[in-house]
């Protein structure tokens, strides 16, 4: 991640309100230019993650992860065997007796009427980098649920913390929360995750969000991803250039740690899978040339330009391929700011997306479309009408999942039982795209995510004259069985 704007839903971040701070001032802070680099991959802080031990070099805490977690303090010892699946839940509680041959006779009968279900809400709102949409859309969400009968009658209430994305305040939101006593924790984006993340697992408290922010959540056993892992969206420009018929393309790319590691662990064999060969072009995100990138690219007699780069450079590198006459496709990562920016410029690019829009509203299923209209009039009604194409659609869609899984609960709301219910979720209705997945590792190389689905999309002038995109193919597909891990 790279600087104040990401390259997810064509959202502009900057300032602590959300709004555009400008592609010159967005690329000051070394913070912001590593977060804008790592959402370009799929909104994970870290994309190598999906590809076991290459990028584990890369991340010191992933130690930590596997001394604290998986072996001491969650799987063997304190929830998987002895505290949940066994003696406290799976035979007496929930699996056999309440859920399993009853489930819909005693869904029905759940009555939660005067509970309340305390949950914590972080997220990063500090002064040098704000997203407030990641909690203004599941603020939204939780609102609408509560409206309309809560949890079988059970209220949420938020405990919210806001990060400023260093490690002492992630760390600062997460003994204040499990101070305060919450079932489990949602992370709007807390890009410091991996300094807390431990303690939320030693409390026996549930890590949920729409996404990776590190990489020990993605295949710890107490966390649960609701979005695409990082190796879906090298997928998406994989199998586009090969259903094209190129095998020769340049990889346009900001030079960090992060991407250099992405691109060598997952972009390189997902291509490889694919017969692609390709040049690597890497540009200093501190001064970029992107005329010279494109330049580059055009001498090596590339077929096709894949653009693994932050919004502000795809607006800089489909700009520059369009002022050159470059007339052969190019694939701007998961960007979709540069759309609206850069107009009909941008026109036969392509790009790529885990859920549905609402501008992307026309191609989706007819319940979809509802639920996006709806999402957009409580977006609206509640004064973040400028948040409805970006970062909220992923805390919002991802709260309605958490509902239906809520609601599976027969019994008291706890760690353990949200736990128990998230792995035992099996097929959950994706509320903007495809289903949810939780607990049957649709992504093998990260665990905790509940999907691996992408849909590519093609820039076009539409019907009423506007430019925007268009679904190719037949939509969203299961991105690792075209991964060749």
């Amino acid at each position: 991640m790279s600087s104040a704007a990401f390259c997810y839903a064509g959202a502009a971040v900057g300032t602590e309100s959300g709004g555009w701070t400008g592609i010159g001032d967005s690329m000051k802070s070394p913070l912001l230019r590593l977060l804008a680099l790592l959402f370009a991959f799929g909104l994970v802080a870290a994309a190598c993650g999906d590809s076991d031990d290459d990028a584990a070099d890369d991340a010191p805490a992933a130690t930590a992860a596997d001394d604290d977690m998986a072996d001491d303090d969650m799987a063997d010892d304190d929830m998987a065997d002895d505290d949940m699946a066994d003696d406290d839940m799976a035979d007496d509680d929930m699996a056999d007796d309440d859920m399993a041959d009853d489930s819909d006779d005693d869904m029905a009968a759940i009555d939660r009427t005067g509970e309340v279900i305390k949950i914590g809400y972080v997220n990063n709102e500090g002064a040098a980098f704000a997203l407030p949409e990641f909690r203004t859309g599941g603020e939204v969400a939780i609102q609408f649920i509560n409206d309309n009968g809560g949890i079988n009658g059970a209220m949420i209430e938020t405990e919210v913390c806001l990060s400023d994305g260093t490690p002492e305040s992630a760390i600062n939101c997460a003994n204040r929360l499990i101070e305060a006593d919450v079932v489990f924790a949602y992370m709007g984006i807390e890009v410091a995750s991996e300094a807390a993340i431990n303690l939320w697992v030693e409390a026996g408290i549930p890590y949920i969000s729409s996404h990776a922010w590190g990489l020990t959540e993605q295949n710890s056993p107490g966390s649960f991803l609701l979005h695409s892992p990082a190796g879906a969206y090298a997928v998406g420009p994989a199998k586009t250039f090969s259903d094209l018929g190129i095998n020769h393309i340049a990889v346009i790319m900001e030079e960090t740690p992060a991407g250099l590691a992405f691109i060598d662990a997952i972009g390189a064999p997902v291509l490889a899978h694919h017969g692609i060969e390709f040049e690597r072009v890497v540009v200093d995100p501190a001064a970029p040339d992107w005329t010279a990138a494109v330049a580059t690219a055009q001498a090596a007699g590339v077929e096709g330009i894949w653009g693994q780069l932050t919004e502000p450079g795809c607006i800089g590198m489909v700009g520059a391929a369009a002022a050159s006459g470059y007339d052969k496709p190019v694939f701007a990562g998961s960007c979709s700011f540069y759309i609206p920016v850069l107009g009909a410029a941008s026109i036969g690019t392509y790009t790529q997306s885990d859920v549905f829009f609402p501008s992307t509203a026309e191609f989706a299923s007819p319940e979809i479309q509802a639920q996006l209209a709806e999402y957009a009039d409580l977006m609206t009604a509640a004064g973040y009408e400028d948040h409805i194409e970006g970062f909220a659609v992923a805390p919002y869609s991802s709260w309605r999942a958490i509902e239906i899984i809520l609601e599976t609960i027969d019994g008291p709301i706890t760690g353990e039982s949200v736990l128990h219910a998230f792995r035992n979720a099996g097929e959950t209705p994706g509320w903007f795209g495809p289903n949810h997945q939780c607990g049957q590792e649709p992504w093998p190389a990260s665990t905790s995510a509940c999907k691996s689905a992408i849909a590519v999309w093609q820039v076009a002038e539409k019907d009423d004259g506007t430019v925007g995109r268009v679904l190719v193919g037949d939509g969203f597909i299961n991105a690792f069985e075209f991964s060749g891990f």
